[in-house]
């Protein structure tokens, strides 16, 4: 990891307001990077507290890491500068290469590429925001997590890396590196790929890409990398309009979606399509064992709606089977007949609060047959309003003990609320549930497409 690094394009008129350079430092300062931070700038004598240099040949230090904000007409003469400094890594933030589609400057594009290369010098971008590394003390932001995590993430758009990043961390899910690498002029998704699967602080892998620069490579080190690491990835451009929006964004070829859904059956990638569901299947494979099939017992149906969550949890691939004869007829010897179902899915969440039949109820679900895995479909109000604060507590803590205690994974669906403080006792729920490693999803459609996700990921495995 780069302990030294300098700032070239860093602003004096920004002071701690934004600037892609200031942002860097400001970053840096905030995941506490233990070497030494070197802004450059023509005419300033300090940048936010420290000492500016005029080029980055008047820095009496090492550099082990260039991050280049400036204009594109000055580039050139930068990266020389570099080669002469002996600097081996350069972040290339600036934009307005390939991406823009004019010839004159994806020919700048590869002018410095060119240039690069003849200096030794790989380079991350152009058009992209670079390095997260808390344990390094590297980051493009400041409000980015300080601890550190089991999760690698590369990313050709800055932006959805900064969301996948921000929305991951409340789901007590980190990261141990990441990367937005833009344009992939000269590092490539397939080198940041190889590198986090050789990383022993990397278990899980995450990757938005909208295209490919050498798809065969890539493909062949997902290959070989997903028997042992988890590899989830969301492609953008995947319609017509979007394949088109890829070019003007990071200047990627999408290539054909049919090609893609096959080369990620293939080679074990688990394909997702939000940011929703990338942070919560990241947050499940950190967390959840791997159901070993796909039938599901669902928990918190009622009326019509045990009919819709049938027909959600099946179009996301799963089944809901009929329970096992002996399973409902010990079911229905304590649960009402009356405004109750113990058929699956089960409308019985009235019973579940009595903690005597909860258990008991957890332990048939345990040895029905015709089971994989259970949905926990909870709503905040009901449990919030209908229970108060410690009767919450006891029903959490009561799933908390029927995880541990079964060999079936258990997914908890706790629904998004608008209202105030149900949405705040929500919270606290998924708290709970994360701090005890047990993932939660914020609708039943997706804890389905969740399950399905890692389903067919142990499918791979077992094929292996």
């Amino acid at each position: 990891m780069p302990k030294n690094i300098a700032v070239i394009g860093a602003s004096p008129r920004k002071k701690w307001g934004w600037s892609s350079g200031n942002a860097w430092i400001a970053g840096s300062i905030a995941m506490g990077l233990p070497g030494i931070i070197y802004p450059v700038h023509p005419k300033a004598d300090s940048i936010m507290g420290y000492q500016a240099y005029a080029s980055i040949l008047d820095i009496p230090g090492q550099i082990d890491l260039a991050i280049i904000t400036i204009p594109l007409a000055g580039v050139i003469e930068v990266l020389k500068q570099c080669i002469q400094k002996k600097v081996k890594f350069v972040h290339l933030l600036t934009a307005g290469f390939s991406e823009t589609g004019r010839e004159e400057f994806k020919n700048a594009e590869a002018d410095i590429i060119r240039v690069a290369q003849s200096g030794g010098i790989r380079i991350i971008g152009p058009n992209c925001m670079g390095l997260y590394c808390p344990e390094g003390g590297l980051s493009w932001n400041e409000t980015f997590p300080r601890k550190p995590g089991s999760v690698g993430l590369f990313s050709q758009s800055g932006q959805l890396a900064y969301e996948i990043i921000m929305n991951t961390e409340p789901l007590n899910t980190r990261f141990s590196k990441g990367v937005s690498f833009g344009n992939a002029s000269d590092l490539k998704a397939h080198e940041f790929l190889d590198y986090m699967a050789a990383d022993d602080k990397t278990e899980i892998i995450g990757a938005y890409l909208e295209g490919l620069r050498d798809g065969r490579k890539f493909f062949e080190a997902a290959r070989r990398i997903t028997s042992s690491k988890p590899l989830v990835i969301w492609k953008g451009g995947q319609t017509a309009g979007g394949s088109r929006a890829t070019q003007s964004h990071t200047a990627a070829i999408a290539g054909s979606q049919v090609i893609w859904k096959a080369m990620c059956k293939q080679s074990g990638i688990i394909s997702v399509h939000s940011t929703v569901e990338m942070v919560n299947t990241l947050q499940a494979l950190k967390m959840m064992p791997l159901p070993t099939g796909n039938r599901v017992a669902v928990l918190g149906g009622a009326g019509g709606g045990s009919v819709t969550m049938t027909d959600f949890a099946e179009k996301e691939g799963l089944t809901v089977p009929q329970l096992a004869d002996q399973t409902i007829e010990q079911l229905e010897s304590f649960v009402p007949l009356e405004g109750s179902s113990a058929k699956n899915p089960m409308d019985i969440m009235p019973v579940l609060f009595n903690e005597q039949y909860f258990h008991r109820i957890m332990d048939l679900l345990r040895d029905d047959p015709n089971t994989d895995a259970l949905i926990f479909n909870i709503n905040p109000a009901w449990i919030a309003r209908d229970l108060g604060r410690t009767g919450m507590y006891t029903f959490v803590n009561n799933i908390v003990k029927a995880s541990r205690e079964s060999d079936k994974p258990i997914f908890v669906s706790l629904d998004s609320i608008n209202d105030p403080q149900i949405a705040f006792a929500r919270q606290e729920m998924v708290e709970i549930f994360n701090g005890e490693e047990i993932a939660t999803f914020p609708s039943f459609t997706m804890t389905a497409r969740i399950m399905n996700n890692l389903k067919r990921y142990h499918d791979f495995l077992k094929a292996e």
